[in-house]
């Protein structure tokens, strides 16, 4: 039994399926809702039948030819390690609950006597249109989001695959997902830093095709939690490892900006402001940070703040003026760093040919009362106005101040340092790749000859010290497990990695040939 609600020029049907009686809602024939196992229930009836009547109202929201012309995000990573994270059940839940409408949470001493921002958390609401996620590792707390959050946002996403865990990306939607893609990143730490965890839960891009029944502006909403810095230098700081991923996500931003789609890349990318990795995602990718589009005046000139300035600012108005999401001393989890350490990490980056930023600030900064803040980052949230192909831009960080050919070649230079800058990276870590290697398979071969010696030992002296071969067979079990481990990485995974970064430096160089000649070209046609 079918019945069938219009909105835009989608159908959606409630259909029933007489063999197990299970309730399901289907738009254009693609079921987006879970089944109901229990139609019984009137409150899950209810909630898969309102489904329909969410997005009707949603899409009548949006104009008469049913494009979004403002869209609201929000960016949160939760802190959802299980085990290391600190009340992470109690923080999820209360994240889940204030996304339901349900705050409980306390503001800040410093926000209740501060005035004069452009973003306001204590009159924030909470009307998200999309919330992307990042660290939701665990199904419990995933369940719980959902539960508490489908009445407002019946679309939800969360992508699993990884080793041990998923990637621990989420998406919580009002809007209709189209489809989903999951990009898992080929250079992702090494697995003998087990006690981090990267490598074994996989980091990835996640992307997020959200329906539009316009074919001009449909939006990509790229999610994505980059390899973490244990370290600001040195082989702790997977800087290149990071600069790959970064690599490979402009990549992909190039190739749904050139397909037509709306592009807008949000989460923790544990970069800042101009390092290489955040040069790759702008410059090569072409997307503007929302937080330096929004504080950009007609003119072209920007309001934003330096890293230098921010480290001399005040707390809150790091938060305020400076957008800094991680580190900040005004976070219980983070209360031991110096002030000189926050930093903005999370960013919603968007095409700035294709928005305008509305609005932006830092948000969830309040604390759960005798628990703490939310989690170890505070959240991002931006308004975005979608301009429409044929509506005129206004100035912004990506409108020409310059003649086309002026900008096309400062934009050329640029990019061509940053290959430059990558390839000096890639070079610096092959030495580290290089040596991880060789000393991880001397030690299995080591750990072989060292075997071989014991048992001979054992042999003599056996039947002289009798408890010797104990101590013995300790001492090798331990030699064989670490040998084999080291010689396994080695092997393999080490040859893996080389190959991996090999193929970027390929793809550097071949991107950095291709724009010398097309420069040299320009310049002899000119």
């Amino acid at each position: 039994m079918r019945k069938t609600t219009s909105y835009g020029s989608h159908n959606a049907e409630m259909s029933s399926d007489d063999n197990n009686s299970n309730d399901y809602l289907v738009v254009d024939g693609t079921q987006v809702a879970a089944q109901i196992s229990n139609p019984a229930n009137e409150d899950e009836v209810g909630y898969t039948t309102s489904i329909a009547q969410k997005i009707k109202s949603h899409t009548q929201e949006q104009g008469a030819d049913n494009t979004p012309t403002t869209l609201k995000l929000l960016t949160f990573n939760t802190w959802g390690l299980k085990y290391v994270s600190k009340f992470r059940k109690e923080r999820l839940r209360a994240i889940a609950d204030k996304l339901a409408g349900l705050d409980t949470g306390v503001p800040l001493k410093e926000e209740q006597t501060f005035t004069g921002s452009s973003f306001d958390s204590q009159n924030e609401t909470l009307d998200y249109d999309v919330v992307a996620l990042q660290e939701i590792w665990c199904q419990e707390d995933w369940d719980y989001l959902v539960m508490r959050t489908k009445q407002i946002y019946p679309f939800q996403r969360w992508f699993s695959s990884g080793i041990l865990t998923g990637p621990g990306l989420a998406i919580l939607s009002k809007i209709p997902i189209e489809e989903t893609f999951l990009y898992r990143f080929p250079v992702n730490g090494r697995p003998s830093a087990f006690w981090r965890g990267d490598w074994y839960v996989g980091k990835s891009l996640s992307v997020t095709i959200l329906q539009s029944t316009s074919k001009d502006s449909k939006i990509c909403l790229m999610n994505s939690h980059m390899h973490a810095p244990y370290a600001a230098q040195g082989d702790a700081a997977y800087y290149c490892h990071r600069s790959c991923q970064s690599w490979d996500i402009s990549k992909m931003i190039k190739l749904y900006r050139e397909a037509g789609y709306y592009v807008i890349l949000v989460g923790d990318l544990n970069s800042k402001p101009g390092t290489l990795p955040y040069r790759f995602m702008t410059t090569e990718g072409g997307l503007t940070d929302s937080w330096e589009l929004y504080h950009t005046r007609a003119d072209g000139s920007s309001t934003s703040h330096s890293l230098q300035e921010i480290e001399t600012m005040k707390t809150i108005d790091q938060i305020k003026y400076g957008g800094c999401t991680c580190d900040s001393t005004l976070n219980t989890w983070r209360a031991s760093r110096l002030p000189t350490e926050a930093c903005r990490l999370d960013y919603a980056l968007v095409d700035g040919l294709k928005f305008q930023a509305l609005s932006c600030g830092v948000a969830f900064t309040e604390r759960i009362p005798s628990i703490g803040s939310y989690s170890d980052h505070f959240a991002y949230t931006v308004t975005l106005q979608l301009v429409s192909p044929d509506q005129p831009l206004q100035m912004g960080p990506m409108t020409p101040k310059f003649k086309d050919e002026e900008l096309t070649h400062m934009l050329s230079l640029n990019r061509l340092k940053n290959y430059d800058d990558m390839l000096y990276v890639l070079n610096d870590y092959f030495e580290t790749a290089y040596w991880q290697k060789r000393w991880r398979i001397t030690h299995f071969f080591a750990s072989v000859v060292f075997l071989v010696i014991m048992v001979i030992i054992t042999t003599f002296t056996s039947n002289r010290a009798g408890w010797s071969s104990v101590l013995i067979l300790l001492a090798s079990c331990v030699v064989a497990i670490t040998g084999l481990t080291n010689g396994f990485i080695g092997f393999l995974f080490g040859q893996k990695e080389i190959r991996a970064l090999k193929e970027v430096e390929q793809e550097v160089r071949d991107s950095k040939q291709g724009l010398q000649l097309r420069m040299h070209m320009d310049k002899v046609l000119s």
